[in-house]
């Protein structure tokens, strides 16, 4: 028997298949967000590099234009194979480094960070509680002050910051409901508001028949990846909340939800609330957490020690906090 028939047996005895494309977790490493130790720099942000089988993904891009670029030379990241970007939603602290990062690397790849998904309602003109159009978090006058630099640029109208996209090369890739971007990588689309979370901040507001009412970011988006065990729930802020979007990446394939990491926006929440989301997640088969950006400290341990999480599964996001092939969290912070 030649070797070729002796592993063809092997395999047929042992009853081995093929990994398929879902059974190969890709690694995911955080780039942005407000912890960081001696390897980085922390801000009010999110952004997550998704290393798998295929291309690259950048889930967000941080807040200030050089804080991922930044993070990724510390971290040894060599992002010019990104092609493709996802933005949660419209805010400046989730999309305020893609124009930068285009610039950076487009000599080097043509088409790096030249295909961005956003869910519909993206680009939806917002407004201040005085009814002036804005669209980005301004540098000046909004609870603090930045430096001059600080971001790449800010606008009023979505259609500037939609303009100067495409001038840069940039396309968007507006969708209404489940997309599979990669093998075993869905956008959830708008999430539908099952149950009132209101994790919604920033006092931005939407105009419907002429009058003002409170943004409660429609487009807002995860993306969930298959495991063979269940999905990880990857989130930029989770304005649409945690169960929302668990629910509905259920409703795409009724899987647990095996892993949440990112922002989920519970760091305002109370306790009832934290409670009532523990119980929910533990109905959905959560087994880890990595509470990123504006999770909140308390709300990741106190949901931990609700589920009963070993310490091992559980993680206050950092920078270089990744989640392994393996899906083994590796902490990069203090916890």
């Amino acid at each position: 028997m030649n070797c070729l028939s002796r592993l063809l047996a092997i395999v047929l005895f042992c009853g081995w298949v093929p990994a398929q494309a879902e059974d190969q977790t890709p690694e995911i490493t955080i780039l942005s967000t407000m912890v960081a130790n001696f390897t980085g720099v922390g801000e009010w942000g999110f952004s997550a590099l998704i290393e798998g089988e295929g291309a690259p993904i950048l889930f967000d891009t941080g807040f200030k234009s050089q804080t991922v670029l930044t993070n990724a030379a510390y971290l040894g990241k060599d992002l010019s194979a990104v092609e493709t970007v996802i933005l949660t939603h419209f805010h400046t602290d989730h999309t305020g480094g893609l124009l930068t990062l285009r610039e950076a690397f487009r000599d080097k790849n043509d088409k790096a960070f030249s295909t961005v998904y956003v869910a519909k309602g993206f680009f939806e003109q917002r407004y201040s509680i005085d009814g002036d159009p804005i669209y980005s978090i301004p540098t000046r006058g909004f609870l603090f002050a930045i430096p001059e630099g600080g971001f790449t640029r800010t606008f009023t109208d979505p259609a500037a910051f939609k303009a100067a996209a495409g001038e840069a090369g940039i396309s968007f890739v507006e969708i209404d409901g489940p997309t599979e971007i990669a093998p075993g990588m869905v956008l959830t689309g708008p999430i539908g508001r099952i149950h009132d979370e209101k994790n919604v901040g920033g006092g931005f507001f939407l105009k419907r028949d002429g009058k003002l009412i409170p943004d409660t970011v429609p487009e807002s988006q995860v993306l969930g990846i298959k495991t063979a065990q269940g999905w990880m729930l990857v989130s930029g802020c989770g304005h649409a909340g945690i169960i929302n979007a668990s629910e509905q990446l259920r409703a795409i394939e009724d899987r647990p939800i095996l892993l949440g990491v990112g922002g989920f926006h519970l760091f305002r929440a109370t306790d009832e609330t934290i409670s009532w989301t523990a119980d929910r997640l533990r109905a959905f088969g959560l087994k880890q957490i990595i509470g990123a950006h504006c999770t909140g400290a308390y709300a990741t341990a106190e949901i931990a020690r609700q589920l009963g999480l070993p310490r091992t599964n559980v993680s206050i996001g950092a920078i270089g906090t990744r989640v392994d092939r393996n899906m083994t969290i590796k902490s990069a912070s203090i916890d």
